[in-house]
């Protein structure tokens, strides 16, 4: 006997692990995200391939070489020329390869910060379908707890209906109430499909993954500071540092027109190969010549130039700009996102409130309609109204967690 109770707990506490197991957290999921996602991942490689740009901007361009053979070979005093070879290498001003290199540094750190804004967003698409998972969760249990009492009260009026203190009315309209309580039970099966198979979308699950969801979810504390918000965003959220990057680019971008603008360098070297003379020999017959040459291009049409400059210019103004609107958006959005925070709680409070004083009713007429027949139309219209509480709490908590998530994805990064 003591055998077979130890292998029972034994079987109980595996039942218990494995739930523990299939439970995902909703920090589980995240990491997920950071895991499999294919949109961040593809981002990352673009930032790569941005990064391998370096090595092409740097290079100086490249040597030119020629060789020629003249079908009139010029005569020279030491004999006629035979071969005739040039190479040379243009350097662009000093400083103007390491410019261009700068410019995509600065472009990969903003293809960089687009990581984080986009996680910023699956993060918010992650929570967003989880949260009304568990809504949708919470809200079967109250069907299913609604249900009950239902039945319950089907089981009294046809009780009543025997003894002749009810009509079958009654019964028939407690049945069509439970009939349609079951058929929102199966409506909510198909709803939960749609959110799982976003989450399992976003983190390379497969399709067919159920999302286990803990039985009670605590509503998250809101850390509510408006001007450190501001402050946060204005120097480290990932759009306004893209934003930043791309200033940066900019005006590396003028710098390297700047140089651009300056005299290119060249260097060259001019060989002719020279046969010697049979008719005469002059001291050197034969030498061949070799010219070493000193080439400058200078940049005389410099319209371009002036105009690329101004065309920078105004790129910064814009996004200076831009950086404004985006963060005073951001502040109206957490203004917004609170009121409904608070408004959730709010509405979390009454309908808890609500909830219990119209049960306390129900239960008071539900004694006197199993003692005397009477009462039913309010037993029935109070039955709905305890129903539509316990639901206006489940959803007061999904408003509360979404608005949770709406402030989490501007200020958590």
């Amino acid at each position: 006997m003591k055998t077979i109770k130890i292998i029972f707990l034994f079987n109980i506490l595996m039942i218990l692990s494995i739930n523990s197991i299939n439970a995902q957290s909703l920090d589980s999921l995240l990491h997920l995200v950071v895991e499999n996602n294919t949109q961040l991942k593809s981002i990352e490689l673009e930032y790569q391939s941005i990064l391998e740009k370096k090595n092409q901007v740097t290079q100086l361009p490249d040597p030119q070489i020629g060789v020629g053979v003249p079908a009139l070979r010029p005569e020279t005093r030491l004999g006629p020329q035979m071969v005739m070879v040039s190479a040379s290498q243009m350097f662009p001003w000093f400083g103007t390869l390491k410019s261009k290199e700068e410019v995509v540094i600065s472009m990969s750190k903003a293809k960089y910060e687009q990581i984080a804004i986009v996680k910023l967003d699956l993060f918010y698409q992650v929570k967003s379908a989880y949260y009304q998972l568990y809504f949708l969760n919470q809200k079967q249990a109250v069907i299913k707890d609604n249900i009950e009492l239902f039945e319950s009260l089907e089981s009294i009026s046809l009780a009543k209906v025997e003894s002749g203190q009810a009509t079958l009315a009654d019964v028939l309209r407690v049945q069509t109430k439970l009939q349609s309580l079951r058929q929102q039970l199966l409506m909510i099966d198909n709803q939960k499909l749609v959110f799982e198979s976003n989450i399992n979308e976003i983190t390379k699950q497969p399709t067919s993954t159920k999302i286990e969801l803990p039985d009670s979810l605590e509503l998250p504390f809101l850390n509510y500071d408006l001007i450190s918000f501001r402050n946060k965003i204005e120097s480290n959220h990932p759009l306004i540092t893209q934003i930043n990057y791309q200033i940066e680019q900019s005006n590396n971008a003028i710098t390297v027109n700047s140089n651009m603008n300056k005299p290119t360098i060249g260097l060259g070297l001019d060989y002719s190969l020279v046969g010697e003379r049979t008719d005469a020999n002059p001291m050197n017959n034969g030498r061949d010549i070799l010219v070493p040459k000193v080439m400058v291009s200078i940049p005389i049409y410099r319209k371009s130039y002036r105009a690329k400059i101004e065309e920078e210019n105004l790129i910064q103004q814009a996004l200076t700009v831009k950086k404004e609107t985006i963060t005073d958006k951001m502040i109206n959005l957490l203004i917004n996102y609170k009121a409904e925070y608070d408004n959730g709680l709010l509405e979390k409070s009454l309908n808890q409130n609500q909830s219990n004083t119209i049960r306390m009713a129900y239960d008071v007429l539900l004694s006197e309609y199993s003692s005397s027949g009477k009462g039913f139309e309010e037993l029935l219209m109070v039955q709905n109204q305890l129903l539509d509480f316990d639901l206006g709490l489940k959803k007061a908590e999904l408003i509360a967690n979404i608005a949770q998530a709406n402030i989490d994805r501007i200020t958590k990064f």
